[in-house]
């Protein structure tokens, strides 16, 4: 049989449960109307539409605060300012909401029990611990953790830090407004780095857009001068067909005219000879046919078994055609091609190769060839040295053509002119016995690659520091490389490894200035 304080303390356990989960309910019914921004409760609330709820003046300051794209603090949306809609509904169930919390603050006595129901603060100050049912008035900084007086005394909290849960939650709140202060900050940055991006993306699109214009540009260009020569072919081709033509057509009108006249003559006598009297038809040859055949004989006094007509066919010819254009029919694409080059800007630049004085090396007068010399002996065999541009190169991108030819072993490149390290030098070689290596911060890198072009085309985008290497037979790309120097750049070509004259051939900076004649 239950004692009456076991009866009464199981009544007290059992209501301080009741009392925790209505505690609980009330927190949650609370929670519905808070605004995520504030933490406070709805003030002219307004819904986006994603949904999401704030008080107006919260959503409109986080508007003004973003430097970048708005979006929706709580599930990142985009919105504009016309997404703002008031909500009745949440507006009147704040009110109501309120009004029901304020009554249960309220001291109310139930009528059948006869005493009075706990205030809404003091239960929903009623933290318990579910372990020993008394109020948690210690946290363990140890665990992390609230603990009542009870759990503080037993084994598993034995050696831990305790503190007062006032003291404790003000020396969580500071550490929680560091860590605040913190993300404030760096979402402050991630901001302005969102709006930072959008303008980059905005410019590259109008870069884009540009780009996409200047290449319709230049290929209008290029339609247009195709077109113009296109018309000056076939006015070309239309000329020379009168002109042949013309020239056919006299003949013809001579072949004609003969023709015209033999039959005419060949109607005549084939009529007299239908003549049946002789009187008739000697009459006719007296007046018309000795006359005219005396006139078709070679000689006036032929004899009638030695007469030999005088032909009108023997000095005609039938004219062949003769239309051609030359090499605009042959060869016209090339011929055109060639042409063509000539309004092409920008081309190929033309540069100077410095002669270093050294004996092993002859560079043409014009600076834009360089070999080997010829050799009497064959000493220094592995000797290979080599020369730079005179021009120097800090900005702008550039393009050049080195004219390699049938050469087994050469190096073209870029070298920093201050620098003396090897960490200096871009190369992409040609050696006899390896392939292609490309060689940058010192270290060299096999290229696979079948291609064997009889021009190399060099890139160096001075901008992005960038230098790329081409097959400038089919402008297909070999190599590209970024370097990190801030020193300007030169071109530096080695003609190769003698190889007993095998390598005599130059390296060629081809040239492609048509305005002066010169290639």
């Amino acid at each position: 049989m239950q004692t009456k304080y076991e009866t009464e303390s199981f009544r007290l356990r059992n209501k301080s449960w009741q009392l925790r989960k209505e505690a609980n309910m009330h927190s949650a019914l609370s929670l519905q109307i808070k605004c995520s921004v504030c933490l406070s409760d709805f003030t002219d609330p307004v819904t986006l539409s994603c949904e999401h709820s704030f008080c107006r003046k919260c959503i409109t300051g986080h508007m003004q605060a973003s430097l970048g794209p708005r979006a929706c603090p709580e599930c990142q949306s985009p919105y504009d300012e016309e997404d703002l809609k008031s909500s009745r509904l949440l507006r009147n169930m704040t009110s109501t909401v309120r009004e029901h919390l304020a009554e249960l603050k309220l001291d109310e006595s139930t009528p059948k029990e006869g005493k009075a129901t706990l205030k809404l603060s003091e239960m929903e100050g009623m933290l318990m611990c579910s372990e020993h049912d008394e109020k948690f008035k210690l946290f363990c900084e140890t665990d992390q953790k609230l603990v009542c007086v009870i759990c503080r005394d037993g084994d598993k909290h034995k050696g831990h830090v305790f503190k007062p849960v006032k003291e404790a939650a003000q020396i969580n709140k500071g550490e929680l407004k560091t860590a605040l202060g913190f993300l404030a900050k760096e979402n402050g940055q991630l901001d302005y780095m969102i709006q930072q991006q959008t303008t980059e993306i905005t410019k590259t699109e109008d870069k884009s857009k540009t780009l996409s214009a200047r290449i319709s540009a230049q290929f209008e260009e290029m339609h247009q001068f195709l077109r113009q020569k296109e018309d000056e072919v076939k006015k070309r081709l239309e000329k020379e067909e009168k002109k042949v033509i013309e020239f056919m057509q006299n003949n013809q009108s001579v072949i004609n005219r003969r023709f015209m006249e033999n039959k005419e003559k060949e109607i005549i006598l084939q009529s007299a000879l239908e003549i049946e009297q002789p009187d008739y038809f000697l009459q006719w040859w007296n007046e018309k046919g000795f006359p005219m055949t005396k006139n078709m004989k070679q000689k006036a006094d032929m004899t009638p078994s030695n007469i030999k007509y005088m032909s009108r066919v023997k000095d005609l010819t039938v004219l062949p055609d003769s239309l051609f254009l030359g090499p605009h029919e042959t060869h016209l694409q090339f011929f055109v091609w060639k042409e063509m080059l000539g309004s092409i800007k920008p081309v190929p630049e033309s540069l100077t190769l410095k002669n270093p004085g050294q004996s092993y090396l002859k560079v043409s007068p014009g600076g834009a060839r360089i070999r080997q010399a010829d050799r009497v002996t064959g000493l220094y065999k592995d000797f290979n040295p080599g020369t730079v541009s005179e021009e120097n190169f800090q900005t702008g991108q550039h393009y050049w053509e080195i004219e390699v030819r049938e050469k087994p072993d050469w190096t073209v490149g870029v070298k920093m002119r201050a620098a003396k390290s090897a960490e200096s030098e871009i190369l992409l070689h040609l050696k006899h016995s390896k392939g292609y290596v490309l060689f940058c911060d010192g270290k060299d890198t096999t290229l696979n690659t079948q291609d064997k072009p009889q021009k190399i085309g060099l890139y160096l985008d001075c901008e992005r520091k960038q230098v790329s290497f081409y097959n400038a037979d089919s402008m297909s790309r070999l190599a590209q490389i970024n370097y990190s120097s801030k020193q300007p750049c030169c071109l530096t070509l080695v003609p190769g490894l003698y190889l007993d004259g095998v390598n005599s051939d130059p390296l060629t900076v081809c040239s492609y200035e048509f305005n002066t004649g010169k290639r």
